[in-house]
């Protein structure tokens, strides 16, 4: 996996994590062959797991009810 960066995932009770932004890739078909088209980020944990961003760039679950918010929006 290609990581991006490492950064730090604040929750509402103060739990900090540090996790890394990895590219979203999808199969798009093209006349000539299929292409891998990057469409959005994934967040990569430290244990290995990979979670979706949610819809405004900024916060993703890690488990029900864990809420992790990053500093700035990803682009």
């Amino acid at each position: 996996m290609l990581k991006i960066n490492d950064l730090i995932a604040k929750s509402k009770n103060g739990t900090e994590i540090i996790v890394s932004l990895i590219p979203l890739n999808k199969m798009q078909n093209t006349r000539q062959d299929l292409k891998r088209i990057e469409v959005g980020k994934r967040v990569l944990l430290s244990s290995g797991v990979e979670v979706d961003l949610n819809l405004d760039d900024r916060t993703f679950y890690t488990s029900l009810n864990q809420l992790f918010k990053l500093n700035h929006k990803v682009i």
